[in-house]
């Protein structure tokens, strides 16, 4: 069940993976597009083809092998290796993000599956691309778990076996006092074991937006003989925010409910996804009902929820990689997003260096400020889609040569209270 779980999760969990280091694109490749590339593989694989996403994902790095979308597209690429079956390929591509990105926060992201791949890998093993072995493999080790199990039952049987007899020992020696305390405990065991309580949570996985609440229904049902008291507790992160109410008084929040044998309670789980979760950020919630007279009485049941948000990257480079004082030329900003829903009311503010000036933006939907900024207003980006800026810009006639020309760039998606910040590749200036 729990690899079902991960492999309908791994689109989801795939989606988060855009928001950190940049880096630059070697002037060599100028005529390709790194940022189209990777858009192509990422569309690729939510259609499921596993095999050009891997190869649109292998040209991109091998021909912008500095692109700032490197980090993505090794997991991009280890994820469509599993998914074609290739587990060397994959676990290369996961150990090389491991390598190269050992700080990047998106390495919670990773599933376990792929880990283990890479541990492997690293250790010497050769990973045969053979689904049917791997199948094999795992019917091996289920069976040895069974055996494991079914070894642990009987020895619990044998200890349980072994205590009634020394229970039995101690009565027949101190005869009446052992004997109220066996019918205490057995009275007690009997009060406990008439408690019985289905919790109901729907789905092993639900999906909310951040900053947004997510209703999930849940039941609860007294299956014992008596009428009982059930306190009623949520686990979860402390940075979220969780409530459980009636269906039908969703105003009051519910700590404890009282059932009569055979009735059910109809309640919602309510949770909400705080705002900086990356999308595909998972994260276990469980409900628990305790017993109010014995506190070691109850019962639990847990889902997972993943969070959903936009994943916002930007690419910013210059029309060419040398300039002279004194010429005109251009700076491209990409913005792209990769998240699993739309990025809204974004701005863009591109910081321009002391040496040149601005001449015009190619968008009407920009303002110039003090200090060299411009910034331009993106009100959508959906999901899968880019949105290009064209600064056109003029270098000073006093600038020294070698000098390094570079965009600060900041993406703000003020809804999702995120920031993204890159430089871009530098233009450098020559002598006439």
């Amino acid at each position: 069940m729990r690899h079902l779980i991960v492999t309908k999760q791994l689109l989801a969990i795939f989606i988060g993976i855009i928001l950190l280091s940049f880096t630059a694109v070697p002037s060599t490749a100028a005529e390709l597009d790194d940022s189209n590339l990777f858009i192509e593989a990422f569309n690729a694989y939510q259609k499921k083809d596993y095999l050009l996403a891997m190869e649109k994902v292998e040209k991109l790095t091998q021909v912008f092998p500095d692109s700032p979308l490197r980090d993505i597209s090794l997991l991009l690429l280890a994820r469509s290796s599993l998914k074609s079956g290739n587990n060397e390929t994959a676990a290369k591509a996961i150990n090389r993000f491991n390598s190269e990105y050992t700080e990047n926060s998106l390495k919670t992201t990773v599933e376990e599956e792929l880990l283990s791949l890479g541990a492997r890998q690293k250790k010497g093993e050769k990973l045969a691309p053979n689904l049917k072995l791997q199948a094999t493999a795992q019917k091996v080790r289920n069976d040895a778990l069974a055996m494991e199990r079914a070894v642990a039952m009987k020895a619990e049987q044998e200890r349980l076996a072994r205590e009634k007899s020394e229970r039995e020992k101690v009565a027949w020696e101190k005869a009446e006092v052992a004997r109220k305390e066996r019918e205490r405990l057995a009275a007690e065991k009997a009060a406990k074991d008439a408690i019985k309580l289905a919790v109901f949570l729907p789905g092993d996985n639900h999906q909310g937006e951040v900053g947004k609440k997510v209703i999930i229904p849940f039941e609860l049902s007294n299956k014992g003989i008596g009428r009982e008291e059930f306190l009623l507790s949520i686990t979860a992160p402390q940075e979220y925010t969780v409530a459980l109410t009636s269906a039908t008084r969703t105003d009051e929040q519910l700590d404890r409910v009282t059932l009569a044998s055979g009735e059910t309670l109809k309640g919602n789980l309510i949770i909400q996804t705080p705002f900086g979760k990356v999308d595909g950020y998972k994260s276990r919630v469980q409900v628990t009902a305790t017993s109010a007279k014995f506190n070691d009485v109850s019962f639990t049941k847990d889902t997972m929820v993943t969070a959903m948000a936009p994943l916002v990257r930007t690419v910013a480079r210059p029309q060419k990689s040398k300039v002279t004082a004194g010429e005109a030329f251009k700076y491209r900003i990409t913005v792209l997003n990769a998240g699993s829903i739309a990025a809204n009311n974004l701005t863009v503010k591109a910081e321009m260096p002391a040496d040149i000036d601005l001449v015009d933006v190619d968008s009407s939907n920009y303002r110039q400020e003090a200090g060299g900024v411009v910034t331009m207003m993106l009100p959508s980006l959906e999901v899968g889609k880019l949105e290009e800026f064209t600064l056109n810009v003029k270098v000073k006639n006093n600038v020294p040569e070698k000098q390094e020309l570079r965009l600060q760039v900041e993406v703000a998606n003020v809804p999702m209270q995120i920031k993204v910040n890159t430089i871009s590749t530098p233009a450098v200036v020559q002598g006439k």
